[in-house]
């Protein structure tokens, strides 16, 4: 009996963390249907250390393992082929290449590549490029999809960059729980560019399409599919998707968004309908442009229900919501808006219980757009998409398919330097001191970091690492709980020393450099000293009550060693 009553403990102790782990966001600031995948959490860690297509060290053969896994990068540059995803479990975090990640497509296909798995996938800070293979040749797999989403499942894409697409930036079939956010998808080239943003298709009973949410992403310089909603297979009658369209910014549009009910191309069988949130959008178009913001057909149909909230077009301030759908391309005559046809589509006065978005006003899209979407750290295209939202002002090169600028591939010919990981598990070894972990022991999978950096219990200790580098990347800024250092000098160990630690008021520091700031902060990030190091060994009387705090040693050229520093 007592050895019955201690399975079951076992059993609930594991049940518990289980239900834990996939409790909590995939990352603090995930949202969304595909906010609960938990990527690669407990498992090993895998570095790309090569810019090659296959084979060791490379992208795909980290993608083609199975089992739970992070994949991060030592190398920075372009990947000259698609990344394809073969099982999941895996967490792909972009923002460790220390110069960035490209890759010619990325594909989590379990439609067509059945042996595979496209369950529990993060994607972070990637950016995804097919172009035109005739002008860029690659004897590689070169997808015509920036992203291709078939049969995924708990998936969620943050801060990635979609572009140069021969077919659509983002296509997403026969998927559920899915969550693109804080994504860019710009200029599809090719004679395909009129459809080449996003398309949503497709759905059957073994891999339905549903739970979809698309949230802060931009359309810049996009020809059509701004998105698309369509379904065009019998089991889309089956069911309504449910779709969170929310807080999107669609920037220098060619159209409006559109709707297809028919799931049989070319006959009027309309039974695709749609439970929709559409808040807090914001089109910001030419004077020339003729159309609206969404698709009047959604209000044609009475299984439609749509809950309408927020939305804008820069060219009638005044308009919004429901005065914002047409079906045509002579909305911009005075006859033609606002719309006043509701149809018989159920409009509903509060939103759909979807998983909650931090919605943000329409009118704070651009600037919000401009300091976050897309991959970081931005290369050279994805500052030069992000420039007009600056100034206010619309590229004015047309819209047509032809890539203008051949940024794509222009790469920093001289990265910074993968920081120094002894034990590599994925956190740098000034960061392990800092925190109190140990560089020459491989402790990612331990959780003894979350609540202190995320305040969220079950994120592990490589997790709050990621998402502390994320945030540095996109803000410019690291909280003293995250101590993030990309100055810190990762060519050669520091012969910096700080010691005694722990420290009863006295601290010595020995370096061979001089002219040195030693700043000490408390656990709010309150500076408590700010002192200058006049010698290679020079001795500080901290005066400071007993607890914990953070010292950084800053030298003349912004470089910076930090860590904890313990006073008793």
């Amino acid at each position: 009996m007592e050895i019955i009553k201690f399975i079951f403990v076992c059993f609930y102790v594991l049940l518990l963390d289980r239900v834990n782990a996939q409790s909590i966001p995939s990352f603090p600031g995930a949202e969304g249907f595909g906010a609960q995948a938990s990527g690669g959490r407990g498992g090993q860690v895998i570095y790309v250390t090569n810019l090659n297509a296959s084979g060791a060290g490379s992208l795909n053969a980290a993608l083609q393992m199975a089992g739970p896994r992070y994949i991060l990068f030592k190398v920075s540059g372009v990947i000259p082929a698609a990344a394809e995803v073969l099982f999941g479990d895996v967490t792909i975090a972009g923002q460790t290449s220390p110069g960035g990640i490209t890759v010619r497509g990325m594909i989590i296909d379990e439609v067509y590549e059945p042996e595979g798995t496209g369950d529990n996938i993060i994607i972070r800070h990637m950016r995804s490029r097919p172009h035109d293979v005739n002008l860029y040749p690659s004897s590689n797999y070169v997808l015509d999809d920036a992203l291709r989403l078939d049969g995924a499942n708990n998936t969620i894409a943050d801060h990635c960059s979609f572009a140069n697409a021969i077919d659509e930036n983002v296509q997403i079939s026969q998927s559920s729980n899915i969550t693109i956010q804080n994504c860019s998808l710009a200029e599809s080239i090719g004679g395909h560019y009129d459809l080449g943003g996003m398309l949503l298709n497709y759905s059957t009973q073994e891999l339905p399409q549903d739970n979809i949410s698309l949230h802060h992403n931009t359309w810049n310089r996009i020809g059509g599919r701004m998105p698309e909603l369509s379904c065009e297979s019998p089991y889309c009658s089956a069911r309504k998707l449910n779709l969170e369209l929310s807080d999107n910014l669609l920037w220098d549009p060619a159209i409006n968004i559109w709707y297809n009910s028919s799931i049989d191309p070319g006959n009027e069988n309309n039974s695709f309908f749609i439970n929709l949130n559409w808040v807090n959008n914001q089109g910001f178009a030419r004077n020339t442009f003729t159309n609206g913001l969404m698709s009047i057909d959604l209000l044609r149909f009475g299984g439609n229900n749509i809950y309408a909230s927020g939305n804008k077009l820069n060219l009638y301030p005044s308009l919004s919501d429901y005065e914002l759908f047409y079906c045509c391309n002579d909305f911009n005559e005075q006859d033609n808006h606002p719309n006043t046809d509701l149809g018989s589509a159920n409009l509903l006065s509060s939103r759909h219980s979807f998983p909650s978005i931090n919605y943000i006003p329409a009118s704070e899209l651009v600037n919000y757009m401009a300091n976050n979407v897309g991959a970081f750290p931005r290369d050279q295209m994805d500052k030069r998409l992000n420039a007009p939202l600056v100034s206010g002002v619309i590229d004015p090169k047309p819209i047509d398919g032809t890539d203008y600028y051949n940024d794509a591939f222009i790469v920093n010919s001289n990265p910074p330097a993968a920081p120094i990981d002894s034990d590599n598990d994925g956190m740098p070894d000034y960061w392990e001191n800092m925190h109190g972990l140990d560089p020459n022991v491989q402790d990612h999978n331990g959780l003894n970091l979350s609540i202190s950096i995320t305040d969220i219990e079950g994120y592990t200790n490589l997790e709050c690492y990621l998402n502390c580098l994320a945030s540095m990347l996109v803000s410019g800024q690291t909280s003293p709980s995250c101590g993030i250092s990309l100055g810190l000098n990762n060519d050669k160990k520091s012969d910096l020393k700080v010691y005694p630690n722990p420290s009863d008021g006295q601290l010595l520091i020995e370096s061979s450099e001089v002219n040195s700031r030693l700043i000490v902060r408390d656990l709010f990030g309150q500076i408590v000293l700010d002192k200058t190091i006049n010698s290679k060994k020079d001795q500080f009387e901290l005066g400071l009550i007993n607890g914990i705090y953070i010292y950084q040693v800053v030298n003349s050229e912004n470089k910076i060693d930090s860590g904890k520093l313990i006073i008793r």
